[in-house]
């Protein structure tokens, strides 16, 4: 296979020049050619395959070095040449500080030409099949890997920054980790972490049945502190393109080469966020310590239950803002959502996350509290150790409910499914009427979230979702 040439020429006759050269290479290709720095970097996405990036140091309107520089950092597998008429120190220096693999002449013959195109474009090739073999290749293990899905009870409960701070943690300890963004309309990740990427989910939703390494390795974006990472559609309405039977396709793909796959599901439910539930071999709520993110958590688990993705005894809930100053302490959540608690809360140190938000950078979270939190919860999750061979993806094994999502039934089919004999629709009884309900902290009881059936809640009773305050996510 020739070498593939994307080439950025000011004029018509710069380009003609060209083309009439790459005639006589038996060796590359010019796929296509663009007159201005915006239309060469959209082009760079529009043809996946290209090895090398001709520009010249004429081309407009943007600055060619802030060119060079916006291409490699969208697209590290690119070899960059600059062609320039100048061939001083300060050209190229100011290429190579850009990004650029070299410089060459605008009047190159033949022979110089092809040589360049030649090492520039293996360069490209090596540094692809690099980083598709990081990103691309079965686990360690050789067996499946485990997938975590995370939901918000609510918005603002800090369930991407939870994903994110999980997903670092178990690439800290060697795991090989993919990080999704299913928060299809208004998931931010780039912001969490700083990142500039064109490709997203809704690519692989195009690519059909067949998502193949190269798709994969286009598509992911190579966090350099960790996780791989796959974002939401950069414009919320192709979220809609994302159904479950594309979901269904890409967590599969990425499960048989990641030892760890940690999906942000965002705060609303969907087909989408709902197949990923499903398939989770653990699923997790962040809830907030109050009645309105509680009542969330109740109505996200009670859909869940109702359209059989997932058994609220088989969810598992995290709380975020935690104080042993919270009139609600997580023994309590427990009996409120009837689900398992994590053991480990997040604590309320919303100050201490700025540092790391702000700037797009995970690893300036230096706060010993969270930091320790991360960690255990990242344990407690198991989600430090090799997935176990006879691992099966999804409900902890368990096979896929004839109607449910399994068999691609979009959620209006789900509606007419047999809804669950546990009374999902509410607290049982939130109330109490003994202050012991609330850890020992000299503050009143709850206020009444529902109609009393009792002295203390029924062991199928729920919560719903809140604000975290300072919590991104």
């Amino acid at each position: 296979m020739n070498f593939r040439v994307l080439a950025g020429m000011p004029t018509s006759e710069s380009e003609m020049v060209l083309a009439a050269r790459f005639e006589e290479l038996g060796s590359a290709d010019l796929v296509a050619s663009r007159p201005t720095t915006s239309a060469l970097i959209d082009a760079a996405g529009e043809f996946p395959e290209v090895d090398v990036v001709l520009i010249h140091q004429d081309l407009g309107p943007a600055p060619v070095f802030d060119a060079i520089r916006d291409l490699s950092h969208r697209h590290p597998q690119l070899a960059i040449l600059l062609v320039s008429p100048t061939m001083d120190p300060d050209t190229f220096t100011g290429a190579m500080e850009a990004g650029a693999r070299g410089v060459m002449p605008h009047d190159s013959g033949i022979a110089e030409l092809e040589t360049r195109i030649t090492k520039a474009a293996e360069w490209s090739r090596t540094l692809r099949r690099h980083l598709e073999s990081a990103s691309l290749d079965l686990p360690a293990s050789g067996v499946r890997g485990r997938i975590v899905a995370i939901s918000g009870a609510k918005g603002g409960v800090g369930t991407t920054t939870c994903a994110v701070q999980l997903a670092m943690v178990a690439a800290a300890a060697d795991r090989v980790v993919c990080l999704v963004d299913l928060d299809l309309q208004t998931g931010d990740l780039p912001a969490f972490l700083n990142l500039r990427h064109r490709r997203s989910i809704s690519d692989l939703v195009e690519a059909g049945d067949d998502i193949t390494p190269g798709m994969l390795s286009e598509t992911l974006y190579v966090d350099p502190r960790g996780p791989h990472v796959l974002l939401a559609p950069e414009h919320g309405e192709r979220g809609e393109d994302v159904g479950a039977r594309a979901i269904r396709r890409i967590l599969g793909a990425l499960r048989s080469r990641y030892e760890l796959v940690v999906v942000d599901c965002g705060s609303t439910m969907n087909e989408a966020t709902a197949m990923a539930v499903e398939l989770a071999d653990s699923a997790i709520v962040t809830v907030t310590p109050d009645v309105p993110a509680m009542r969330g958590a109740q109505r996200l688990m009670g859909m869940w239950e109702r359209l059989q993705v997932r058994s609220h005894e088989d969810v598992y809930s995290l709380v975020t803002r935690h104080s042993r100053k919270n009139e609600i302490q997580p023994d309590f959540l427990q009996q409120l959502l009837g689900t398992r608690v994590l053991r480990t809360p997040v604590p309320a140190a919303y100050r201490a996350l700025e540092p790391g938000e702000n700037n797009g950078d995970p690893t300036k979270v230096t706060d010993e509290g969270l930091r320790k939190a991360f960690a255990r919860l990242a344990a407690e999750l198991d989600l430090l150790n090799p997935p176990p061979a006879s691992g099966q993806g999804g409900k902890g094994g368990a096979s896929t409910p004839p109607g449910g999502l399994g068999g691609f039934a979009s959620l209006a089919d789900r509606r007419g499914a047999k809804p669950s004999t546990r009374d999902v629709s509410g607290f049982l009884n939130a109330s109490g009427p003994n202050p012991s309900h609330v850890a020992g902290n000299g503050h009143s009881p709850v206020p009444p979230l529902g109609p009393s059936r009792g002295d203390r809640p029924g062991p199928g009773s729920h919560g719903g979702g809140g604000g975290l305050g300072g919590f991104g996510g």
